[in-house]
């Protein structure tokens, strides 16, 4: 299915306000207002080709990196910087940090353990599936989490019950500080999709067109009730593992793929076919950050969580 000029032209919105929400949230890492780490997705904004396609009954899981899942969710900037400042009108109230969650919009929570994803989609795909529905789950996680239980043990159920999963590995070559190529056996991950009996897919993922058009597959299949899909999106992410960390890659690799850019790359395709002019990319630059500021802004002068609130909303 070829995309509209106004379907790529709100992509590449969603993607130009996914990154500046990442420059706003690595300032506030910088000048110390985030109290803990912020693992910045700058540069797998690609992944947004992906999201934008689900439907506002779908469900979407992830791990700990990037806020573009959130954006192409519809998620508050606001009220997302909050909750990285701990702040009350914070998503989870000021308790979760970058581990959100945004129930409104279908987002179940950044996992607060590697793998922990995993499972939360096959629950939601079972209750999916028992109500009879046609929603979607979309799994996000990155190639280290490939090699965990969770994931393995997920995807065979997601194949055996023919779960609505579409399970997409954003493989950005590392896992922390290590090479993936150190941690993982087989060069795709792409490929384990045939150990549960699902396709499996290698995407350019700085690609956001490619991404986009992948997903749909995967989407349409997972809605029709065919079962699960496996999509790896080879990336990279340019900032270092955390806000706060040392980043011990070659420089050079990393100039590199900023070569490759995915908001720079759609940005200048749309210019080509002129289904963009220079004027609207500089105005839609101009209006995420002005937006992002804005909700820097608040997010600061928002109040903490009255103490007491830390014995609220537990389970037990």
């Amino acid at each position: 299915m070829t995309l509209t000029a106004v379907e790529k032209q709100a992509l590449y919105i969603a993607m130009v306000r996914s990154r500046a929400f990442e420059e706003a949230a690595g300032a506030l890492a910088a000048s110390g207002d985030i109290p803990a780490s912020w693992l910045s997705g700058i540069g797998q904004e690609g992944t947004l080709g992906a999201i934008v396609q689900l439907r506002a009954d779908d469900y979407l899981t992830i791990t700990h990196r990037g806020a573009y899942g959130f954006i192409g969710r519809g998620s508050d900037p606001r009220r997302l910087l909050a909750e990285l400042l701990g702040k009350k009108a914070g998503y989870c109230k000021g308790k979760g940090g970058r581990h959100i969650a945004d129930l409104e919009h279908g987002i179940l929570g950044k996992s607060g353990t590697v793998g922990g994803h995993a499972p939360l989609a096959i629950g939601v795909g079972t209750a999916i599936q028992n109500w009879g529905g046609d929603q979607v789950v979309l799994s996000l996680f990155g190639e280290g989490t490939s090699n965990r239980g969770t994931t393995h043990a997920s995807m065979n159920t997601a194949a055996v019950w023919q779960l609505p999963v579409v399970w997409v590995c954003e493989n950005n070559g590392y896992v922390g500080n290590v090479p993936a190529s150190v941690y993982t056996a087989t060069p795709d991950i792409a490929d384990m999709a045939a150990s549960y009996g699902m396709p499996g897919e290698v995407v350019d993922g700085n690609d956001a067109l490619a991404v986009h058009d992948a997903a749909r597959r995967a989407i349409v299949r997972a809605r029709s009730g065919s079962g699960p899909s496996l999509l790896e999106l080879k990336t990279y992410r340019i900032r270092p593992f955390a806000e706060s960390a040392t980043d011990v890659r070659d420089p050079a690799e990393a100039v590199a793929w900023r070569d490759r850019d995915p908001v720079a790359g759609l940005r200048d395709r749309l210019l080509e076919s002129g289904e963009l002019t220079l004027a609207d990319a500089e105005a839609v630059t101009a209006a995420a950050r002005e937006e992002m500021a804005a909700a820097a802004a608040y997010a600061r002068e928002s109040p903490f969580p009255d103490p007491a609130a830390a014995f609220e909303d537990l389970y037990a």
